[in-house]
């Protein structure tokens, strides 16, 4: 059940929600650090991208309200042109493709089974700030996983993620275990369809990645995984490290964050991931309410098409 109501998406609101730094220290030094930004530089680029999606003729209607639109400033540390540019293709992604990208319900079923089978479990942050994501591979289930299903759950979990600003600030560490992996997984995937989602969860969504560690990678998989590599975000495929086997992954893990078969003790099937899932769920209407925002898509769809001609094509949402 959803505990947080929609936010509006009125861009000519009269009064903006006055934003107050709530996380703990570390991330305000972690802020300053990496992404620039203290409480002078905040307010003001917040100021400046309001008046800019206000006198922007094209964005019809778009969350005013600071945490949404910190994702962007964040994202781009701070420099409001570029994150203006990125708050656009995030909007026309979302209307391009709204089969992938729109109707994210956390209350699907297909939804809650797919979390449920553990193969992907937010472990939590670790000392640096950095929100820990873990794939253990082999417990996705490749008919649950097909496109566009398997797309939209890493959307949801995305958008789900956020609302977070311990994500947005601390971002992501991903760990990857191919151990016994299924090679059907992405056999009903087309090339098209993962350069989408590789596009969108390394480009188009405001996520800051930091290191992945993945290993036992089998070798027949290598063609797929490298293909799916070859659509993402060539600064994240620098910071991808991969081992021969599990044991020198999980030496990644600090200690207060690995899970049980790991080398530590946190239990993902029996705490983790339960937790997890009822905190999602309380963003349901939040996470629901962002396809209310809209944008003059006879203006934004020829530009995404000429800058995009690699990608499959779909009727836009009403």
């Amino acid at each position: 059940m959803s505990k947080f109501a929609a936010y509006p998406v009125d861009k000519n609101v009269k009064q903006y929600d006055e934003y107050k730094f709530t996380l703990p220290e570390l991330y305000r030094e972690v802020a300053k650090v990496e992404l620039r930004e203290d409480d002078v530089v905040r307010e003001q680029a917040l100021t400046e991208m309001r008046y800019w999606i206000v006198n922007n003729p094209h964005i019809r209607k778009c969350r005013m309200d600071s945490k949404f639109l910190l994702r962007f400033l964040r994202f781009r540390q701070f420099s409001v042109p570029m994150a203006c540019e990125a708050l656009e293709q995030y909007l026309t992604m979302r209307e391009m493709y709204p089969s992938w990208f729109k109707n994210l319900d956390t209350s699907s079923e297909k939804m809650k089974d797919l979390f449920m089978t553990g193969a992907t479990s937010i472990v939590g942050q670790d000392s640096n700030g950095r929100t820990v994501v873990f794939f253990r591979i082999a417990r996705f289930v490749p008919e649950m996983f097909e496109p566009p299903t398997g797309g939209i759950f890493i959307a949801m979990l995305i958008e789900a993620m956020l609302e977070w600003e311990e994500v947005q600030i601390g971002g992501l560490q991903v760990m990857v275990d191919y151990s016994d992996m299924d090679l059907k997984l992405f056999e009903k995937w087309s090339s098209s369809e993962l350069k989408l989602i590789m596009e969108a969860y390394t480009r188009w969504y405001p996520m800051r990645y930091n290191d992945t560690h993945a290993a036992k990678l089998p070798k027949k998989a290598l063609p797929i995984i490298e293909k799916i590599l070859s659509f993402t975000n060539p600064k994240i495929r620098e910071r991808i490290n991969c081992y021969a086997n599990v044991a020198d992954m999980e030496k990644h893990f600090e200690p207060t964050m690995a899970p049980i078969g790991y080398g530590g003790t946190l239990d993902l099937d029996g705490d983790i991931n339960p937790a997890v899932w009822d905190r999602i769920q309380q963003q349901r209407d939040v996470i629901l309410g962002l396809d209310r925002m809209e944008i003059d898509y006879d203006y934004y769809a020829p530009i995404w098409d000429e800058q995009n001609v690699a990608l499959p094509t779909e009727t836009p949402s009403v």
